[in-house]
C-alpha cells in the first residue's frame, strides 16, 4: 500500500486468470522468443492473466466500490471460454514494445463483460481509459531485434482454451524485480 495525503491507496486492477495449461503454453513461448526476440522484462508465471481494466491507485473506499460494482455486474453474465490464438506485438511487431499473446472463442461474451464493468466504474470515477479494449496477455516487455529486424521469428500459438467462470481484483505491488500480484476478491459469473 502507498501513502498519499495522509490516506492508504492500493495500486489495482481486474483481470482474468487462465488455467495451468494456458500458462505453460505461454512459457513455452516465451522459451522459443527468447532465442530470437529476447525482452529486458518477461512476465513470470505468477504474474500471467488477462487484464480486464487498470484501475491505479484506489483508497481503501474506492475499492469498496469496485467491490461492489464488480459483484453486480457479474451476477448478469454466464461462463464463457477463451482460447490463445496469434502473437502480436504494441506499437507493432517491427518496433515491439511489449510482446503478447492474443485471445480468441466467446469475445463478444468478454468484450460485454469488459465493456458493461467500465461503464459502471467509469459512472463512479473509478475508471478511466480511453483506448479500445485490446484482450491480450503479454509476455515480455521491451525485446531487443536481433538478427533481421524486419522479420523476427514468432513461433505458433498452440490454442489452449480455458473456462472463464470468474474475475478477479487484484493489488499490484511494484518491486526492483517486478510487480507482485496478491488477489484482494474474486467474483463468478453465475447468471
Amino acid at each position: 500500500m502507498d501513502r498519499k495525503e495522509g490516506g492508504l491507496y492500493m495500486r489495482l486492477f481486474t483481470a482474468i486468470e487462465l488455467n495451468e495449461e494456458a500458462k505453460q503454453e505461454l512459457m513455452r513461448l516465451q522459451q522459443e522468443l527468447k532465442e530470437t526476440l529476447p525482452c529486458r522484462k518477461w512476465q513470470t508465471k505468477p504474474q500471467m492473466h488477462l487484464t480486464l481494466h487498470f484501475l491505479g491507485d484506489l483508497s481503501s473506499q474506492q475499492m469498496e466500490l469496485v467491490k461492489q460494482e464488480m459483484e453486480d455486474v457479474t451476477a448478469s453474465f454466464s461462463p464463457f471460454s477463451l482460447t490463445l490464438a496469434n502473437i502480436g506485438a504494441f506499437p507493432n511487431i517491427k518496433r515491439p514494445r511489449v510482446i503478447w499473446v492474443g485471445v480468441s472463442g466467446h469475445l463478444k461474451d468478454l468484450d460485454s463483460l469488459q465493456h458493461t464493468l467500465a461503464k459502471r466504474l467509469t459512472q463512479k470515477k473509478l475508471y478511466s481509459e480511453d483506448r479500445t479494449y485490446a484482450p491480450h496477455i503479454t509476455l515480455g516487455r521491451e525485446p531487443r531485434m536481433e538478427g533481421n529486424a524486419d522479420s523476427p521469428h514468432l513461433p505458433g500459438v498452440y490454442p489452449v482454451s480455458w473456462r472463464v467462470g470468474e474475475i478477479v481484483l487484484f493489488h499490484s505491488t511494484l518491486t526492483s524485480k517486478g510487480p507482485i500480484y496478491k488477489i484482494v476478491s474474486t467474483y463468478s459469473l453465475r447468471a
